[in-house]
């Protein structure tokens, strides 16, 4: 049986657009510097929260000096995470939101110019996150990996 975590696939597209902004070369530096990280949750949803902190502690090695977090419920329809905003020294920011259609972008950079944008399917909702989970849940089967031809069974 495979054990599938509701809580941790609810952070997948916090993870990879968090991940994304900081995959330039330019921009790898300001990890290093990170002095706050906020994230806030549904009230019910603290868990999803705390797995972004520990993927977070993971990644950037955060043993014993680390950036000020915060976890903060907040009410919203649905389950899971409403926002996390990442800051870094001089100034900076980067806040994603969840939003209709996918997550709203907030980038501040040190001489204070906001920038603004929308991340578009961003997040798959709900019935996207269920339906991940029963795909993994799902036993593999060798018979039904991409390519494979099953064979009619013959009766003797």
């Amino acid at each position: 049986m495979y054990v599938v975590d509701l809580a941790w696939l609810r952070t997948t597209p916090w993870r990879e657009r968090l991940a994304a902004a900081f995959d330039p070369a330019d921009r790898r530096p300001a990890l290093s510097r990170l002095t706050d990280v906020q994230i806030r949750h549904h009230a019910d949803s603290r868990a999803s929260a705390e797995l972004l902190v520990g993927w977070l502690c993971s990644r950037l090695n955060w043993n014993g000096s680390r950036p000020q977090i915060g976890l903060d419920p907040v009410e919203q329809e649905a389950p899971g995470l409403a926002g996390v905003k990442v800051a870094w020294e001089g100034g900076c920011s980067l806040s994603l939101d969840r939003d209709h259609g996918g997550l709203s972008a907030r980038e501040r950079a040190p001489n204070g110019d906001e920038r603004l944008w929308k991340v578009l399917g961003a997040s798959r909702g709900e019935g996207g996150i269920l339906g991940e989970g029963v795909r993994q849940a799902l036993p593999a089967r060798p018979d039904l990996r991409p390519g494979a031809v099953r064979r009619p069974e013959v009766c003797r």
